[in-house]
């Protein structure tokens, strides 16, 4: 079984690894993505995996501007920890998750400027 999320991401909560913000604020950006995780994975009937999975993540930009895939390791972090929430699996611990995989997409022109769009890619792994 194999599912596709796809979550847009506005400017005001995107966050990379070099990002310098302070404590408080990355700790409310990252308490807003994981609702938005929960909620997305509800709101688009994202099945319930009981054994473990693969997850890729695929960012898609509005330009073609380089990007730095595993810099936005924050803002995936906190959207993974969204889809536990809402348990699309049971906890996102090694034994259970593989992954994420985050990767570059195509640009998506019709975004809005400093949106991006994150395809996330759950696969069940084969339990033979």
């Amino acid at each position: 079984m194999s599912s596709v999320l796809t979550i847009d991401v506005p400017p005001a909560l995107w966050m990379t690894s070099n990002s310098r913000l302070h404590w408080a604020a990355r700790a409310k950006r990252t308490a807003r993505l994981r609702a938005i995780g929960a909620l997305e994975a509800r709101r688009q009937h994202t099945p319930h995996y009981q054994g473990r999975v693969r997850v890729t993540v695929t960012i898609h930009q509005r330009t073609r501007r380089r990007i730095d895939p595993l810099n936005v390791a924050p803002t995936v972090k906190a959207l993974i920890d969204g889809l536990t929430d809402a348990r699309v699996w049971a906890d996102d611990d090694a034994t259970r998750l593989l992954g994420p995989d985050i990767r570059a997409g195509r640009p998506d022109p019709t975004q809005p400027t400093g949106w991006h769009r994150l395809t996330i890619t759950i696969t069940e792994e084969d339990q033979s």
